[in-house]
């Protein structure tokens, strides 16, 4: 009966109503929507470890289209949602469109991060890339200042790496006039395609961060959740590295923290960046974030 119902319905020319799930927009295949779930946490995530405030952001690429990658439009990392989610080119850090609603093109997206291109031009420069997070973070912006690498100082750090002279710094005041000219700000803002790649340049292998003097860190990951973890992680160990210096001065003759070694660090890494360790934290961050108010991934099951 409903069968027969339906077809003098549909001969009539009636469109049945189609109700979609709120949570799985029609517009974003269901890769890309598992990939935005752990974006839009990863947001919220780095605002609740303190490692961005109003400012910094994190990008993943697009799993469906290496040649893309999506980022939230300039909004404050904690109030992220799948409605500010935009897709972005990444040969030239054009936003394309809305992640979720694809018919919002041009000029009718918000306005971007300026320094998008930190993301653009990581991803082009290294295609094992999957997440770049930028942030201005207090606790490692001293180091920059300092002219001091950081080393990892525990385990959980290992990503932060042992080079001879600490994690790449990546420096403006340095950099050609043909990269920087007199004419342009002078802000240390990654504004354009040749100061991402100049940037994106400043990576060393055995290090998976650079510090940007005055400017904070750009880190890279190997998933969102690895580039969030990495990220929290390099925090703490530069809050031990600091602290270590300090009471390196106050031992008899003076002493300098060493860090762990090379093969320290990498297998530290290895290890605590496996899919076991970083789960475990990323599930108790996941459970953190969901008790605050603040935070609102509209596109997770039950949240």
């Amino acid at each position: 009966m409903f069968t027969s119902t339906l077809f003098v319905l549909l001969s009539l020319g009636f469109q049945p109503l189609v109700v979609v799930n709120s949570q799985t927009p029609p517009s974003a295949s269901p890769n890309v929507t598992t990939a935005a779930i752990d974006l839009l946490d990863a947001n919220h995530i780095l605002h609740f470890l303190d490692v961005v405030d109003a400012f910094g952001h994190i990008s993943v690429r697009n799993p469906d289209n290496a040649s893309q990658f999506i980022m939230s439009f300039a909004i404050a990392p904690a109030l992220a949602t799948s409605g500010s989610l935009v897709t972005y080119d990444i040969n030239n850090a054009t936003a394309l469109h809305l992640t979720f609603n694809t018919s919002v093109t041009g000029s009718a997206i918000p306005s971007s991060f300026l320094e998008r291109f930190i993301h653009s031009e990581i991803y082009k420069a290294f295609p094992d890339v999957i997440s770049v997070v930028h942030a201005h973070t207090t606790e490692v912006l001293p180091f920059g200042a300092a002219g001091v690498g950081l080393k990892a100082q525990m385990g959980t750090a290992g990503s932060v790496g042992a080079l001879k002279d600490g994690s790449p710094i990546f420096d403006t005041n340095t950099l050609p006039k043909s990269v920087l000219p007199d004419d342009q700000p002078q802000d240390l803002l990654i504004r354009n395609e040749v100061l991402g790649d100049a940037l994106a340049k400043s990576f060393e292998n055995g290090s998976q961060l650079v510090l940007m003097k005055g400017h904070g860190m750009a880190i890279r990951g190997a998933s969102t959740r690895d580039a969030v973890y990495r990220s929290f992680y390099a925090k703490q160990s530069a809050i031990v590295q600091a602290q270590a210096v300090l009471l390196g001065g106050l031992a008899h003759g003076g002493k300098q923290p060493t860090g762990l070694t090379a093969r320290q660090a990498m297998d530290a890494a290895v290890t605590n960046e496996g899919e076991s360790l970083l789960g475990r934290a990323w599930n108790l961050w996941v459970a953190q974030v969901g008790t605050e108010a603040l935070y609102k991934n509209d596109l997770a099951p039950g949240r």
